[in-house]
């Protein structure tokens, strides 16, 4: 079981929206985590997801289209007297995406259910939500069951501005618990913008945080990997681009599938393992990234994802 916890989103997305004299957008699921879990399930991963949505229409319709997906959504809480958060999207004529964030979970915290985490091999989460005073405390509940248990841990912190201090604080509280720590070239040129212009710089600076595996996306270019002693780069894969919302998160899907197909089984396991299949990995993550960029939104098509299965499965 691959359980994964962050926002249950609605996307609304809009294209040229400055060319329109109305605004016109699609309302689809979102939220990183989500997004990640979604492509796991469509290639036949048990998939449980931990999360809140408002005990109203949107939070009715975003459950029922989670389930709908074949992931198990009974850790998903329901909160009353809150809207299900949405996001809102522009997509420029290049496929790159803007986004605006509107949230009111007030005060509430964030209290997920420990039963969650049975039959676990694998935990992901990320997002400036796990940033979120109100989600932190829960998470770390559920990390704390990783470590006792040994379940490997996956991290994407999805950064859509410069962190505080706050934030810098929260994420060492974290990295004690991440075995796979994986960030956009835009999430670390955030994190250390005095190293924006050299992506090995950025990765070295990342690997220094502390998680035995370190990846680092680059875009069209691909992406690179830091383990033990080796630093490796993979390239990417060459696409029509329609958009880019989702990329990272297919990315992240391909990553931890191709991670669990080497049958680790705990951080002591991923600490010994030879690294062979890692430029692997990369690659298969690459082309699933690659391949959601042929369509708007973060779902791939069904078969595009089946050859991607077929050849990497």
């Amino acid at each position: 079981m691959i359980v994964l916890t962050g926002e249950v989103l609605i996307d609304l997305i809009g294209h040229n929206l400055n060319s329109r004299s109305n605004l016109a957008y699609t309302g689809v699921l979102g939220g990183s985590a989500l997004n990640t879990a979604s492509i796991l399930a469509r290639v036949g991963a048990p998939t449980r997801f931990v999360s809140e949505v408002g005990q109203d229409f949107l939070g009715d319709w975003a459950i029922a289209h989670i389930a709908e997906r074949k992931i198990e959504t009974r850790f998903i809480q329901q909160l009353p007297g809150v809207p299900t958060p949405l996001s809102v999207a522009e997509v420029d004529p290049e496929g790159n995406a803007r986004f605006s964030f509107y949230r009111a979970f007030g005060n509430t915290q964030f209290s997920p259910d420990s039963a969650a985490m049975a039959r676990a091999k694998w935990f992901h989460f990320g997002s400036l939500s796990a940033f979120d005073p109100r989600n932190s405390p829960g998470i770390e509940s559920l990390l704390e069951i990783a470590l006792e248990y040994d379940v490997l841990v996956s991290f994407d912190p999805n950064l859509h501005a410069r962190p505080n201090e706050a934030y810098w604080e929260q994420l060492r509280r974290y990295m004690p618990y991440v075995s796979v720590f994986k960030a956009s070239l835009d999430d670390a040129r955030l994190l250390f913008p005095a190293a924006a212009s050299d992506p090995k710089i950025l990765l070295e600076h990342l690997v220094e945080l502390g998680a035995p595996v370190t990846v680092l996306t680059l875009g069209a270019a691909g992406s690179m990997a830091a383990f033990r002693t080796r630093m490796m780069q993979v390239p990417g894969v060459r696409v029509h681009v329609v958009d880019t919302i989702g990329a990272g998160d297919a990315f992240t899907a391909g990553l931890i599938y191709g991670m669990l197909k080497q049958e680790i089984g705990s951080r002591m396991e991923l600490l010994s393992w030879d690294g062979t299949q890692l430029p692997v990995i990369l690659a298969s993550s690459n082309h699933l990234a690659a391949i959601t960029c042929t369509v708007e939104g973060a779902s791939p098509p069904e078969q595009l994802l089946q050859a991607w299965w077929e050849r990497y499965g």
